[in-house]
């Protein structure tokens, strides 16, 4: 499933709690419930200071574990906390976030797209996650989910040749999440490094017994493409870190 790394700012978020897990036979219940409260019993239309007209499904305070609790907000963007204590308040942290865009059933749609995300191989903080719903939409609704990211110093391996992905130009204006969190490059089909990396089960090149390989030297050393070898010194690093 495609996704794009963005950079967020801090949300301030009001709505209504509960906690659930997803193991839970109540889970769909509550999650439902607090949706119902939110839109049914007017908290929604109580909410002062509203930044927009978008509905936030906000999951938080979990340990990593798809089956461990974590606490449900449904709420919306505020401009600022409000005086009342009757909201249950939240604060989308600033940072990274791996940004999907999701179309179809409200309910469907995205519960298929978590069991996909749960799937893939992110740097996820466990921190905090949320659906933006661009819509009231229920058939065809277009829906953002993000999911939480470490930052780039936290992470090890950038990239599987050696390139520092959070210097490449190109990055922001494609979207691109780094070849070891994507299935293929933006520039084509298939990269012979990652490729090659990813059929010995290693992270990067620094790992391989034949480092560095001819293949790895042609990429580093290449006339247009290359960087006279810094990518083989990152490697190096990687590999003594």
């Amino acid at each position: 499933m495609d996704y794009e790394i963005v950079t967020l700012k801090e949300k301030i978020a009001v709505g209504v709690s509960a906690r659930t897990n997803n193991a839970s036979p109540d889970m769909g219940a509550v999650i439902g419930g607090l949706w119902n409260r939110f839109y049914k019993e007017g908290v929604y239309a109580s909410i002062p200071s509203k930044a927009d007209g978008k509905a936030l499904g906000i999951y938080t305070d979990y340990a990593g574990d798809e089956k461990a609790d974590y606490t449900v907000v449904v709420a919306c963007e505020t401009l600022e906390e409000p005086q009342e204590e009757k909201y249950a308040v939240c604060r989308i942290p600033a940072g990274r976030y791996a940004k999907f865009v999701i179309h179809g059933d409200m309910v469907q749609a995205v519960a298929a797209a978590w069991q996909e995300i749960w799937q893939m191989d992110l740097p996820r903080t466990f921190q905090c996650d949320f659906e933006e719903y661009q819509d009231d939409s229920m058939d065809n609704a277009q829906i953002h989910i993000y999911v939480g990211l470490v930052q780039e110093e936290e992470t090890s391996a950038e990239s599987r040749c050696g390139l520092l992905c959070s210097k490449c130009e190109y990055r922001e204006q494609t979207g691109c999440a780094g070849c070891v969190h994507m299935q293929k490059p933006f520039w084509g089909e298939s990269c012979p490094v990652k490729s090659c990396c990813e059929e010995r089960e290693l992270s990067h090149c620094g790992q391989c017994e034949a480092f560095p390989c001819d293949l790895l030297k042609q990429f580093a050393y290449d006339e247009k493409q290359g960087d006279d070898g810094k990518r083989i010194e990152q490697c190096r690093l990687w590999r003594e870190a």
